[in-house]
C-alpha cells in the first residue's frame, strides 16, 4: 500500500456519483453522509430498473456507482454486470452495499468475478464510506 500512496491523486468532489437503493431511508441516510463529505453530485435511483436505464444511458456521465445488492426484479449485481459489460463503464468504480445476511460466500465470490471495487455492510458511518470512496477512487487521504 505504501508504494501505491505515490500514485493517488487529489480528490475531486465535484464527480458524478450514483447513488442505487430501494429503500428511501438508506438512499437518505447516504446521501446525507455524502453530502457531508463534500459529495454532491449525485444522482439517485430510488429502484434498480431506472438506474440500469441510466448506466446504459451514453450522455449520463457517472464517475462512481453506490449500489444496494437486494433490490427487486435488478439486483445489485446485475447492475454490476451491466457496468462490466459495457466498453464505455468498464472501469467504473463500483461500491455494493449490502446487509450482514447477504454476505454469503456465494455472492462475494460472484461480485468478485465481476470486479466488485469494494463492499460496505449495513449499518455503516460516514467515515466508512469516505474510506470506501477514497480508496476506489484512488485519492489521496487528509491524512496522508
Amino acid at each position: 500500500m505504501s508504494e501505491a500512496k505515490n500514485n493517488l491523486r487529489a480528490p475531486n468532489l465535484n464527480i458524478p456519483i450514483l447513488l442505487v437503493d430501494d429503500d428511501a431511508m438508506v438512499r437518505d441516510v447516504v446521501q446525507e453522509y455524502l453530502k457531508e463529505i463534500g459529495l454532491v453530485n449525485v444522482l439517485v435511483a430510488g429502484d434498480s430498473q431506472k438506474a440500469l436505464k441510466v448506466i446504459q444511458d451514453k450522455k449520463i456521465e457517472i464517475a462512481l456507482v453506490l449500489s444496494d445488492w437486494e433490490m427487486p426484479k435488478v439486483t445489485g449485481l446485475t447492475l454490476l454486470k451491466a457496468v462490466r459489460k459495457d466498453p464505455r463503464r468498464s472501469q467504473l468504480p463500483f461500491i455494493m452495499i449490502t446487509s450482514q445476511r447477504s454476505m454469503e460466500r456465494f455472492k462475494i465470490t460472484q461480485a468478485a468475478q465481476w470486479r466488485v471495487d469494494a463492499y460496505l455492510v449495513k449499518p455503516f458511518g460516514m467515515e466508512l464510506l469516505r474510506e470506501k470512496i477514497w480508496s476506489v477512487m484512488g485519492w489521496k487521504s487528509a491524512a496522508a
